[in-house]
């Protein structure tokens, strides 16, 4: 494990404190032989749920984003393939990625409801129009996460790089890549591994923020004036993965290694942690409902989708019917709204999606 994504390895994204003898007692401690009950968790809801399996079971399922039609987009990170998925019928059509070992990663879709795709490997953004015609822009690093802003610019993060880190932009109607290199990290900039930026999101204010998954915290640049604030999360080694804002501007940040739900008011740089209702979930992904500002959180470890509903400070958990439902990525459709979730779990179950509509 440690010899395939340590610190000193070309994937850096276990801590560098992390030693060999110490995580081998660990996982011999907490992953031994013992029952296994299936009980279900304090506040469970009801809905209605259904998994589609990926063509190619040894697939990553990565992100996944809800087009105006209702169909769902899913890039699959280990075929190198786009899909786009019939909520209806389930079918998963191919739509070919004119790259070499392309990587899909991320995707995001643009105001006129174009695709935007972070290639990994080949160091390339990508988007492909109505036309089926694909352009790609390279940006030369190993980007984990992108956001389109209102002014049509697409911004990326540089996944393994940390000294400097580094944010960037193409400007589609040019083609050019602007970087940005952010604060240092006071005791990781220089170290192996380093923060590890990881996720990316452009607010209403044309802000874009990131999450530094080791580093602990979150920086956001103002494009304007090139300037960035950061704002270090309350508990050390939070591990701030795939955070949110919802139409107030309010950060929710999944804390990843503190297995809570993080709530940032970027006005007063005010923190409030929320723990979650069920024990050690390791919560991945956020996402605002946009219908009624509820939250959705993926988690790696329950077998479970969570919702919170920040006005009356409430869970719902919906238990998910596979084991190793690892939630990297969800997206939610505004008009029926069910809940795309894209399992992550690598190794681990045969790679599928799943759709949660609540009752």
């Amino acid at each position: 494990m440690l010899g395939y994504a340590g610190a000193t390895t070309s994937f850096p994204v276990i801590s560098a404190d992390r030693e060999p003898k110490a995580t081998a007692a660990w996982l011999a401690r907490h992953l031994g032989p013992g029952e296994v009950r299936d009980v279900p968790p304090r506040g469970s809801a009801k809905a209605e749920i259904t998994e589609y399996l990926m063509p190619d079971p040894k697939d990553l399922p990565h992100d996944v984003a809800v087009e105006s039609s209702g169909d769902v987009l899913v890039t699959g990170m280990f075929t190198h393939r786009l899909y786009r998925v019939n909520p209806t019928t389930g079918a998963m059509a191919e739509i070919p990625i004119p790259v070499d070992q392309a990587n899909p990663r991320a995707i995001e879709l643009d105001g006129q409801g174009r695709p935007w795709v972070v290639l990994g490997m080949p160091g390339k953004l990508a988007t492909v129009g109505a036309d089926s015609q694909w352009r790609s822009f390279d940006v030369g690093i190993y980007a984990h996460s992108l956001g389109v802003g209102r002014d049509g610019k697409v911004w990326y993060n540089g996944h393994f790089t940390h000294d400097p880190e580094i944010l960037g932009s193409v400007d589609p109607k040019t083609g050019k890549v602007t970087t940005h290199e952010v604060p240092p990290h006071p005791t990781l900039a220089a170290g192996p591994g380093g923060p590890i930026p990881y996720e990316l999101r452009v607010g209403p204010d044309g802000r874009v923020r990131m999450s530094e998954l080791h580093g602990n915290r979150l920086a956001v640049l103002t494009p304007g004036t090139g300037k960035f604030q950061t704002f270090t999360l309350p508990t050390p080694h939070s591990g701030p993965r795939r955070f949110d804002l919802d139409a107030k501007g309010i950060v929710w940040i999944p804390a990843y290694s503190a297995n809570r739900l993080v709530r940032l008011d970027p006005a007063t740089g005010k923190f409030t942690e929320i723990d979650l209702p069920v024990p050690d979930a390791v919560p991945y992904v956020v996402r605002a409902d946009p219908r009624d500002g509820s939250l959705w959180i993926g988690t790696a470890a329950a077998d479970a989708l969570l919702r919170y509903y920040p006005a009356t400070e409430k869970f719902d958990v919906y238990p998910l019917p596979s084991r190793g439902a690892l939630v990297r990525h969800l997206d939610v459709d505004p008009k029926s709204g069910a809940v795309w979730l894209a399992y992550g779990a690598s190794p681990g179950i045969p790679a599928r999606i799943a759709r949660v509509m609540p009752n």
